[in-house]
């Protein structure tokens, strides 16, 4: 075995230990109650207690901090927050540059998620350039996040290890509000046409979409808010009430506080 033969077997390493797995994606953003390494420390082992086969993760902090507390593999990420979220649809957002890729290969995660949706990157280099230094240069193997069956296809011959189904919805092309479900149709898709694995994530909230995931070929499947973002949690519960019951209870003169 050659020593590029030996170098790539390692990049896959982590790869096939997502297998048949559950990804946790444990994240809080800018401003939110558990928007800290101590309290995504805290999600992550309770993911892992839970079952969990790997976590996604974003920050070099939040990646240096849980990477000391467990061998699982870490999905690496960056989200730039300097892109307002007005211009989301349109921006690169997810780890736009191959020098955040070095920070999250330097802080402990083993793959490297990024936006391979095909948007401008902005250090200026190409997807498939980013790819390339990306696994020659950190060893790390890439997961492609992509919207569209197209953009699946291009990562794959970018030279992706993995293509996931994340920015469905997130586009100006494929934009839908967050309770729209998973897209079922561009996994099964993407899964019938690429022979790398493909993942489905992005709106995941029942059991039974994950077990559909996997008769659709999934290689492994991500949850994010279901598991990890309790107000959004809370707010699907509290939404639930019926407007009758609201009435009701107002009707009854109750003072609130």
């Amino acid at each position: 075995m050659t020593n590029s033969d030996s170098n790539y077997a390692s990049l896959l390493r982590p790869v096939h230990k997502l297998s048949g797995k559950l990804v946790v994606s444990c994240q809080a953003s800018t401003g939110e109650p558990l928007c800290s390494p101590e309290h995504i420390l805290a999600l992550s082992l309770s993911a892992i207690n839970g079952g969990a086969g790997a976590l996604r993760l974003e920050g070099v902090e939040n990646i240096r901090l849980v990477r000391a507390h467990t061998t699982l593999p870490i999905v690496g990420l960056t989200k730039n927050d300097e892109v307002p979220a007005s211009e989301r649809l349109k921006k690169v957002y997810i780890t736009g540059t191959f020098a955040e890729a070095k920070e999250l290969s330097e802080a402990g995660a083993d793959i490297i998620a990024l936006d391979a949706t095909g948007r401008p990157r902005p250090d200026g280099l190409s997807l498939a350039e980013t790819i390339t230094k990306i696994r020659e240069e950190l060893n790390k193997a890439v997961w492609a996040d992509v919207a569209t069956f197209a953009q699946g296809l291009a990562a794959r011959d970018a030279g992706a290890t993995i293509v996931s189904t994340t920015m469905y919805g997130y586009t100006e092309e494929t934009f839908l509000p967050p309770e729209a479900p998973p897209n079922f149709e561009l996994l099964k898709e993407l899964c019938q046409h690429l022979e790398v694995p493909v993942i489905l994530e992005g709106r995941v909230w029942y059991p039974e979409e994950i077990a559909k995931a996997f008769e659709l070929g999934a290689y492994a499947v991500v949850v994010g808010s279901a598991i990890t973002r309790p107000q959004l949690i809370t707010k699907r519960f509290v939404d639930a009430i019926p407007a009758r019951i609201s009435k009701h209870s107002s009707s009854l003169g109750f003072q609130q506080g």
